[in-house]
């Protein structure tokens, strides 16, 4: 796995975008994390406030390399492998 996607885990529209995500790509790009996890935020600097905007791609090779919002959306498009 080479990026954490942080989620809202609280929405079930992410929540199911992330079953998705998991089925599609069988662990082989992502790792999954909620923003409730209080350990993964603190892990990656990050705060409660960080998180409203939105869903958050962490490059795990390269932590300081990050997504969010519509751009982690993106990312996470750009990564998947076609069908």
């Amino acid at each position: 796995m080479h990026y954490l996607v942080i989620y809202d885990g609280n929405c079930n529209l992410c929540s199911t975008l992330v079953q998705q995500l998991e089925r599609w790509e069988k662990g082989q790009l992502f790792r999954y994390a909620p923003m409730q996890d209080q350990a993964t935020l603190q892990r990656y600097s990050l705060s409660p406030q960080d998180c409203d905007r939105g869903m958050i791609v962490i490059d795990l090779k390269n932590p300081n390399e990050r997504w969010q919002g519509a751009d982690a959306a993106e990312k996470i498009a750009l990564l998947l492998p076609a069908a």
